[in-house]
């Protein structure tokens, strides 16, 4: 089975499907804590955390990457 690698148009096309998926759980989640919330009174740990953890692992991997494709210099 031959493998291609993505050309630049497929990578933005795969980037904003990623993108737009992440926002649209980051959404649903936390939407659903404040209507419980709000509803009953009640926090749920559980969809909150997962929402936290999603942000934390977002930035820290954008973090590692970008310094990993740069090597580390910054254009001033």
């Amino acid at each position: 089975m031959k493998h291609n690698k993505a050309d630049e148009m497929e990578m933005a096309i795969n980037f904003k499907a990623m993108r737009l998926s992440w926002v649209f759980v980051t959404v649903v989640l936390l939407g659903w804590v404040v209507c419980v919330y709000a509803q009953s009174g009640e926090f749920l740990f559980i969809p909150f955390s997962i929402v936290c953890i999603q942000t934390i692992i977002f930035f820290s991997s954008k973090l590692i990457i970008t310094h990993r494709m740069t090597d580390g210099n910054h254009e001033e």
